[in-house]
């Protein structure tokens, strides 16, 4: 099968597309970032809408490239409705040799997933916390090794049906085929946490357009995940509001101008009765300070609520998204929340693109990683989604070998 991925992060403000050649090391062929339409709180609220802007992005990821490419398809989705639960799953080695395989491991992973899910909700995803093979623990990949029992710790991640065949529907509409579905929160640790941070504790915080979508990880692993509907637009929408400019005159403010400290800048920008104002860093702070206080406070009191206090996690909080990229951002959360705060990208993005735009990928650059990292345990030529495909059997393309 082809080596050569499409990732898609569908957000509510914009749509991002990554193609990678995962064969070896991660290879970027092509990326696109465009307006998303259709889309609001993760949800497709307009099929139409959101399948042009789908198509939007694949062709100018494939304008990059020089030439269109039949690429397998896999998107980042993650909302309110994305739902984890911990599950276990136990097979015996029937081989002569007791060699466990990768068929193994969709065996042990496949059993772990016959628990019962609540109403509505699918399994889009499963993620491995440890291995054990006839009781040794911490094994993180168990094939080749030899035993007559294998156990696994897996992190379900499940989501609204109704949801799911509304994606897929999108993607079809866009002439594009999901083989499988990562949920966000997966995506931005493969991204951005490092090996040390994950295994000592650590927050995460993807700050979107109008969700911010939350993780913990601790002892390497997945422990916990959130979602507040707050986000960069609300800081665009009080800016418009606070000095009366159309809100792309905003957004542009905001980005070019915007700033939590005490910086002298100045820009021109037209106002809603289209007159052209001169506005400066000071009366933007003055508006944006306020908000960026309450959307700290919120994911605060969101990490106290999964029972995970910022403060007790050595590695403090993450950020990323469009919103890390305040001015200051780092410094204001950091001495607010009393904490480290860091923001961070992919950094395998920085050689293909500005550090900056990198901000705006860190979700579909993550599942790119995560697809490379199951790669080394499935079974290449298996797809790893076979539950989901059976599930919407009629919404899937028929897997075929290329």
């Amino acid at each position: 099968m082809s080596d050569i991925f499409l990732a898609l992060d569908l957000g509510s403000s914009k749509i991002a597309a990554i193609i990678g050649n995962i064969e070896k090391e991660i290879e970027i062929l092509g990326y696109s970032i465009v307006p998303s339409q259709g889309i609001q709180f993760g949800n497709i609220v307009d099929m139409n809408s959101a399948s042009s802007c789908v198509s939007e992005a694949v062709e100018r990821a494939e304008k990059m490239l020089g030439k269109k490419v039949s690429p397998r398809v896999v998107v980042a989705i993650g909302n309110e409705s994305t739902v984890p639960i911990q599950s276990k799953g136990v097979v015996i080695i029937k081989n002569k040799n007791q060699e466990i395989t990768s068929k193994d491991v969709e065996r042990v992973i496949e059993t772990a997933k016959t628990t019962l899910l609540p109403p509505n909700k699918e399994i889009i995803y499963a993620l491995k916390k440890e291995f054990r093979v006839d009781g040794q623990n911490n094994i993180e990949n168990p094939v080749g090794l030899t035993g007559t029992r294998l156990e696994a710790d897996v992190i379900l991640i499940t989501h609204d049906v109704s949801q799911i065949r509304n994606v897929i529907n999108v993607m079809q509409r866009a002439n594009l085929y999901i083989e499988g579905f990562i949920p966000k929160e997966v995506a931005l640790s493969e991204a951005i946490l490092t090996e040390d941070e994950m295994n000592l504790g650590v927050a995460l915080a993807d700050i979107g357009g109008d969700l911010s979508h939350l993780a913990v990880y601790k002892e390497g692993s997945l422990i916990s995940t959130g979602v507040l509907r707050l986000g960069g637009e609300r800081i665009t929408k009080d800016i418009a509001i606070g000095l009366r400019l159309k809100p792309e005159e905003a957004e542009k403010a905001k980005i070019l101008i915007g700033s939590l400290k005490d910086v002298n800048k100045s820009l021109e920008v037209t106002t809603l009765q289209g007159d052209k104002v001169t506005i400066n860093s000071n009366q933007l702070k003055e508006i944006i300070q306020p908000r960026v206080e309450q959307i700290l406070y919120y994911i605060d009191r969101k990490f106290q609520e999964l029972s995970y206090p910022l403060d007790l996690l050595p590695g403090g909080l993450i950020i990323t998204g469009g919103t890390a990229l305040l001015d200051g951002i780092e410094e204001f959360a950091s001495n607010f929340l009393k904490i480290p705060v860091k923001r961070r990208c992919p950094s395998i993005l920085t050689s293909y693109m500005r550090g900056n735009d990198a901000y705006f990928f860190t979700v579909a650059m993550g599942a790119l990683l995560r697809i490379k990292k199951d790669m080394k345990i499935y079974d290449k030529k298996q797809p790893w989604f076979t539950s989901l495909k059976e599930k919407f059997m009629g919404f899937f393309r028929p897997f075929t070998e290329s």
